[in-house]
């Protein structure tokens, strides 16, 4: 069990402002770099949205980590779910695979999920008020499949029902 808890500002106005714009028009794929290994230029917090045929935007930078991320993005908007991705952003840009690899130096963690629907509108709007008001509260996701992102704010219930469950967990 692992919950990374970050305060990278990285779920900017701009991501959240983009994603909820990008979500009246259809799905979204939000990926998130959750754990780095090595010697890699991304950073954990790092963010990539993907909608349409190949758009993006956000702070996910490196170049092979995010070419990867693109491409896969549409097999997770196809599904509707999540999906883990650990990436050697080394010589072979495509070695991707759901689990590390314990003799892989470099390795980048990305969580995808495909946002959509009412649920997923809501959830944008919460957070990106949140970011508007700077009101404390939380972007908890879930690593597992079959569970959505949400928002904690003040005055939700605590992370004890995270309890022995992995999730990337962000202060907004």
């Amino acid at each position: 069990m692992a919950q990374i808890t970050v305060n990278p500002k990285t779920s900017s106005l701009a991501i959240f402002s983009c994603l909820l714009e990008q979500l009246t028009r259809g799905p979204v794929v939000l990926a998130i770099v959750t754990a780095t290994q090595g010697d890699v230029m991304s950073q954990v917090g790092d963010k990539l949205l993907v909608w349409g045929d190949a758009q993006s935007e956000g702070s996910l930078l490196e170049h092979t980590v995010r070419a990867t991320v693109l491409t896969q993005s549409f097999a997770v908007m196809k599904t509707g779910g999540a999906q883990r991705m650990v990436i050697d952003p080394g010589d072979n840009m495509f070695a991707v695979s759901s689990d590390p690899d314990a003799d892989s130096v470099d390795q980048v963690h990305v969580w995808l999920t495909c946002w959509q629907g009412d649920d997923a509108i809501a959830t944008a709007k919460t957070a990106l008020a949140s970011l508007e008001t700077e009101q404390p509260s939380r972007l908890v996701v879930p690593l597992v499949t079959g569970q959505f992102p949400y928002v904690l704010g003040p005055d939700s219930p605590s992370l004890r029902n995270l309890q022995g469950q992995d999730a990337y967990i962000e202060d907004l």
